[in-house]
């Protein structure tokens, strides 16, 4: 009788990870589909250079650490940097980002992917073309929406190579 317990305890305990891990592998590829979404929307608002509702996609406290920048703590210094970038009348063009991976984890989700990008820069006869990589740390809200709260991204181009 106790060797039938026994068995019957790890046949339990194997379907219980076993549910657990398809439960987790789904809540990753809904949440990826979430963001993928997301990102559809935030490149619409980049392309028709609408600072604001990129921004209303962004949590009060959220950290953005452009590529050759300073970081950016909070909303309003992510705003000035918007800012800045518009009143320098530099243009998205073209922005595709490739989720490759979400790691959801509680509260937050962990998105690392790969973008390509254009703009147009005045002066310059050719728009600037850049590709490289990307981790957003996404927030669950409270209505269940997601809002960045860290993002960093860098390009897959040298610099020094570019001239």
């Amino acid at each position: 009788m106790k060797k039938m317990n026994v068995k019957r305890s790890v046949i339990m305990i194997v379907a219980l990870f076993a549910a657990i891990t398809m439960y987790s592998q789904q809540s990753a590829k809904d949440y990826q589909l979430k963001i993928e979404n997301l990102n559809k929307e935030m490149t619409k608002y980049m392309l028709e250079g609408n600072h604001e509702k990129s921004l209303s996609m962004y949590t009060a406290d959220a950290i953005s650490m452009p590529a050759n920048e300073p970081m950016r703590e909070g909303i309003a210094a992510i705003r000035k940097g918007a800012e800045e970038m518009a009143k320098m009348d530099m243009k998205v063009t073209l922005f595709e980002p490739t989720t490759l991976k979400v790691i959801p984890d509680g509260k937050l989700i962990t998105e690392i992917g790969t973008y390509k990008i254009e703009l147009t820069v005045p002066g310059m006869d050719q728009p600037v073309v850049d590709h490289g990589k990307y981790l957003t740390l996404w927030e669950k809200q409270a209505d269940g929406s997601l809002k960045v709260k860290v993002e960093i991204w860098n390009s897959d181009l040298n610099p020094m190579e570019q001239q």
